[in-house]
């Protein structure tokens, strides 16, 4: 069906963002399928590629078998996206009550969580105890069911300087002493320094192509790898593990900070000396950019934006240069409040992250930060924002191209080809048009006032930020490489 062609590249961002989403279709009734009914595709073969599981229901009778099927497959090991079609004819159809409690749903929602091989679990910590350079990077499958405060007790008792990223960002605060902030390496000095680190333990982190896939760089010639992760097939993907770890990151954080405590630990002070003034000058690097210019550096809308931002704020990040200076200034201090357009690079999911956020989370502030590009893919959903009273903050850069691809165009072939946006776009009225408080914002006198409106407004509200055209890390990074890789 139309309806289920719609959610295609949403599932295939779920499966890289690894959420464990449910997703059912209806389809023509099953006995014209295969016939050209209505309406009629391979539902299921189009949802394959981009889903961990994908299935037909064969009758009404295994509906709830199927269901609890998906919900299993969707949050067990690496989570993920899973889909099920269920016939238009089988919606309607009766059955036996009897069969709904062979499946009830008793641990499908909550699965059982694999613990860790301990002997594997204590050899690892051997040789985190035996490093002079130790680093520990989390990534999705640590957010996914790792608790925060089991983190920060491996954390604090190990002394091991610590990054994280995608769900897993800030499973301990960037204020932490051993926090050394965002996990992504082109908009983190200190995390460049994994090339400089001897043994490296990966939480939930796949060793994809944001990190070389495993290889120099970026990281050093015989670094030692624990690899933590739920999945057989990722732990040596990329290359062999030295200590290969299986299982879920819940009950492995646990076992690790209970058997680290059996050791003895010391405080690597050159190793964090460097790694801490790698940071602290970096992010310095980054503020001395956010000066009152017109138009705007996006560090001076990052630099403003934060003195109106509260602790628990969630923050979705949706866009290329623009947003990338955001995330990489932005601090986080609590777990589960932050959200990026994922490994995969698809931009235009804001404006329905930061809606389902504030959903989510009635009581919090949920702001979103969107580059003029992105916005257009989903901007009208400030319809359904309106219409449920969801008061989400939007911060638009809007720099009149699209940034990171007009970047790389420029820097490698020396200009750009039909990535430029229209001059002066006013989001701001369409904003108005759909019901919500829009603003636009020229200058950078006009942008705290703005904020101060948009803030205390009861409803979403939208600012039509003018800012520079200004390449980011990552569009240096890329142009650096001569190719036009994001990672």
């Amino acid at each position: 069906t139309p309806g289920h062609a719609n959610p295609v590249p949403a599932l295939a961002n779920a499966f890289h963002s690894e959420a464990p989403v449910v997703n059912i279709a209806g389809s023509a009734d099953s006995p014209n399928l295969g016939r050209g009914a209505m309406q009629e595709i391979d539902q299921v073969g189009i949802a394959r590629p981009v889903t961990k599981g994908a299935w037909e229901v064969p009758s009404p009778e295994r509906i709830p078998e199927y269901v609890g099927l998906a919900f299993r497959t969707a949050l067990c090991g690496r989570q993920g996206p899973v889909h099920l079609t269920i016939p238009h004819d089988y919606q309607s159809a009766e059955v036996d009550a009897s069969d709904f409690e062979r499946y009830a749903p008793r641990e499908y929602s909550v699965p059982t969580k694999v613990m860790a091989d301990v002997e594997r679990v204590r050899q690892g910590l051997e040789f985190l105890n035996s490093a002079e350079r130790p680093l520990i990077m989390a990534g999705s499958s640590a957010g996914a069911t790792a608790d925060p405060d089991e983190v920060r007790r491996l954390v604090e008792t190990t002394r091991i300087p610590f990054v994280s990223e995608d769900s897993a960002r800030a499973l301990i605060p960037d204020s932490h002493p051993y926090s050394m902030g965002f996990g992504y390496l082109p908009l983190n000095r200190a995390a460049q320094l994994v090339r400089e680190a001897d043994v490296v333990l990966m939480l939930g982190k796949r060793l994809d192509y944001t990190l070389g896939f495993g290889g120099t760089p970026p990281f050093a010639q015989g670094v030692k790898l624990i690899v933590v992760d739920p999945s057989p097939a990722q732990i040596g993907r990329a290359r062999s593990a030295d200590v290969a770890v299986l299982s879920d990151l819940g009950p492995a954080c646990s076992q690790m900070a209970d058997e680290a405590t059996k050791l003895s630990w010391i405080e690597r002070s050159d190793w964090m000396d460097h790694l801490r003034r790698t940071h602290e000058e970096w992010m310095a690097e980054l503020y001395e950019q956010a000066s009152a210019s017109t138009p705007m550096h996006p560090m001076y809308v990052s630099e403003t934006l934060q003195n109106f931002l509260q602790e628990d704020a969630h923050i979705t990040f949706d866009g290329g240069d623009y947003c990338h200076f955001l995330r990489a200034s932005i601090p986080r201090e609590r777990p589960f409040r932050f959200h990026n357009v994922s490994s995969f690079g698809m931009i235009g999911v804001g404006i329905a992250y930061g809606m389902g956020a504030q959903a989510a989370l009635p009581e919090t502030q949920c702001v979103v930060a969107v580059g003029d590009g992105s916005f257009g893919f989903n901007g009208m959903e400030l319809d359904t924002m309106v219409r449920h009273n969801l008061p989400v903050k939007i911060l638009l850069g809007n720099n009149s191209i699209w940034g990171i691809d007009w970047q790389i165009q420029k820097g490698i072939y020396g200009r750009p080809v039909w990535t430029d946006l229209a001059e002066g776009t006013r989001y701001d009225l369409v904003a108005q048009g759909l019901g919500a408080y829009g603003d636009y914002v020229q200058s950078a006198e006009q942008l705290e006032p703005a904020l101060k409106r948009a803030f205390a407004y009861d409803g979403p509200a939208l600012l039509n930020i003018e800012v520079g055209q200004i390449i980011s890390p990552v569009a240096e990074a890329a142009i650096d490489r001569k190719m036009g890789s994001h990672g």
